[in-house]
């Protein structure tokens, strides 16, 4: 369980001061690293993919010789069934962002949301889905679902690996607003892992989350202005999601195991 983290770190680490030191050679300051944070994120995900491919290769050739590989063939993902999950993954980043909302005065909401603003600000929309929405949610998923939760439900039952997976993929965010979003969906992440066998079943939920995470700010403003009854609309339509998909794929999940 350790290495995967220990190479993703290690790697962020190596960008970051990286970046850092060409930033201050040219002259910039943390000003200029600051704004180019996504990018080192998009960075560090693209590297950090191809030694944990790698292990994981090694890790499911070891469960095959061990036995814990089942011979049932993974789902094949439809693409109706890509974009529901995609749209199931919105759906819990919107509540679980809610939930943090909620829990502000607690978690220190405010000052979480200035930062990321700073972060984002004078980007491009297609640079933060690329890079936040796409490239971050593939490497993340290979490291803590593919790698890290794998691996704990070799040695224990699936209820307590969705946790401790979620628990590290939470403190591995570094602050407590993420901490509890990220450790939430980690949990929901790994529970469609483990009913569909699919390794991309967790990577699209994570990619939706992520995109609509970008998207849905200025979405909610245009909505305030135009009309705020299209807000309850909105979420009405995510929980239809949420409900409609929880339903098809446990029953997916059944016909699967007959």
């Amino acid at each position: 369980v350790a290495y995967p983290c220990g190479i993703h770190f290690l790697i962020s680490q190596i960008v970051g001061y990286a970046g850092l030191w060409l930033i201050m050679k040219s002259g910039g300051g943390m000003d200029t690293y600051y704004q180019n944070a996504i990018l080192f994120t998009g960075l560090t995900g693209l590297l950090a993919m191809i030694p944990c491919l790698w292990f994981y290769s090694r890790d499911r050739a070891a469960r095959k010789i061990g036995g814990l590989v089942t011979s049932q063939k993974p789902w094949q993902l439809k693409i109706p069934e890509m974009l529901l999950l995609l749209g199931m993954g919105a759906a819990f980043s919107q509540f679980a962002n809610m939930l943090v909302g909620i829990l502000q005065s607690v978690l220190n909401y405010q000052e979480y949301q200035e930062s990321m603003d700073q972060l984002m600000e004078g980007k491009q929309m297609w640079f933060l889905i690329l890079s936040m929405g796409i490239i971050a949610p593939l490497a993340e998923e290979i490291v803590f679902r593919w790698l890290i939760y794998l691996r704990l439900r070799d040695y224990m039952r699936m209820g307590a690996a969705a946790v401790i997976s979620g628990l590290i993929f939470g403190i591995y965010h570094g602050n407590l607003v993420q901490a509890v979003y990220a450790g939430i969906l980690g949990m929901v992440f790994a529970d469609f892992l483990e009913i569909s066998g699919c390794l991309w079943s967790s990577v699209l939920l994570h990619m939706g989350a992520n995109i609509w995470s970008l998207v849905s700010p200025d979405l909610v403003n245009w909505m305030l202005q135009k009309n705020p009854m299209y807000i309850l609309i909105m979420l009405f339509a995510l929980i239809l999601i949420l409900v409609y998909g929880f339903l098809y794929f446990r029953a997916r999940a059944k016909g699967r195991t007959k």
